[in-house]
């Protein structure tokens, strides 16, 4: 199977993102940090002992305080080869949550194809943050963190342009000229606050509260704080790496009939990939990956 809008075979990507994986996979088991694998990978492990034949992604996920470790260690103890990829990082890098991309390499989405930021291929690497459900500001946080979430992604103006239609396009230009008067590492602590508010106290649920937080998407990935230290090791392409023990019970959540495979004309990748190169020495990239999908 090829990567959409390009001659690369999907596979290809999925070795150099494995190998992502065991970068990461050596440092948090050197530094006894607790991940395990998230979303469509946790359910390639479980379906496919390996990736979703046409996912092109990895997702890993750990509670804030050992991703706050994580962060810290890759200071020095991250291979040359790969780069860890946030707002503190890549000064125009907009999202939450982390990237841990190789270096020399390419994978540019339409999303981000003006974006001077770091594009070589990757993981990513979200963190979960405590939420409250019975109280009126825990009703209002993962609200908070949904307009963080518009204010932060529309800081990088070419991804405005990419909105899904007119009236969004309009909305994320108009955020994004009133608070570029804001400096922008204002804002990126600012969310992070919002989404930390109840890490102080002992919470019984934990979320991903990073990347868009709908209602949908609260009730598909919250967790009970307790359940996320325990894990197991699983066959993911040859290698063993941690899931959630109750990883059925996480599945059914996000996916519903999880083993059940989607319609044939939903299993392509989700990226929109433009270009691709493994080697930026190389010429790797297909001129038709120009054309947008």
């Amino acid at each position: 199977m090829k990567c959409e809008n390009t001659n690369i075979y999907i596979k290809d990507v999925q070795n150099v993102e494995l190998e992502i994986l065991t970068e990461l996979d050596r440092i948090c088991k050197k530094y006894s940090l607790k991940y395990q694998l998230f979303s469509g990978t946790l359910l390639g492990a479980v379906r496919h002992k390996g990736f979703i034949p046409w996912d092109d992604d990895i997702d890993v996920c750990l509670l804030r305080e050992d991703y706050n470790r994580l962060l810290s260690v890759c200071k020095s103890e991250l291979s040359p080869k790969y780069f860890l990829q946030n707002y503190d990082t890549d000064k125009n890098c907009v999202l939450q949550f982390s990237k841990l991309r190789k270096n020399d390499t390419i994978f540019r989405s339409k999303s981000y194809k003006y974006s001077d930021v770091h594009q070589g291929i990757f993981i990513d690497i979200f963190p979960f943050d405590n939420i409250v459900t019975d109280s009126i500001l825990g009703k209002l946080h993962p609200k908070l963190m949904n307009i963080m979430f518009v204010i932060t992604t529309s800081m990088d103006k070419s991804r405005c342009y990419n909105a899904k239609n007119s009236f969004r396009k309009f909305i994320r230009i108009l955020i994004y000229y009133i608070f570029s008067i804001f400096n922008k590492s204002f804002i990126d602590k600012l969310a992070t606050k919002v989404a930390c508010m109840f890490n102080s106290r002992d919470t019984k649920y934990i979320a991903h509260l990073t990347n868009g937080v709908s209602r949908g998407r609260i009730e598909k990935f919250i967790r009970e704080k307790h359940t996320f230290y325990d894990t197991i090791d699983w066959e993911f392409e040859g290698y063993k790496f941690p899931i959630p023990r109750n990883y059925h019970e996480v599945l059914t959540r996000h996916y519903g009939d999880y083993m059940k495979l989607p319609p044939e004309n939903q299993r392509y990748p989700h990226h929109g990939i433009i270009e691709i190169s493994f080697d930026t020495n190389d010429d790797y990239t297909d001129m038709d990956s120009k054309m947008m999908r």
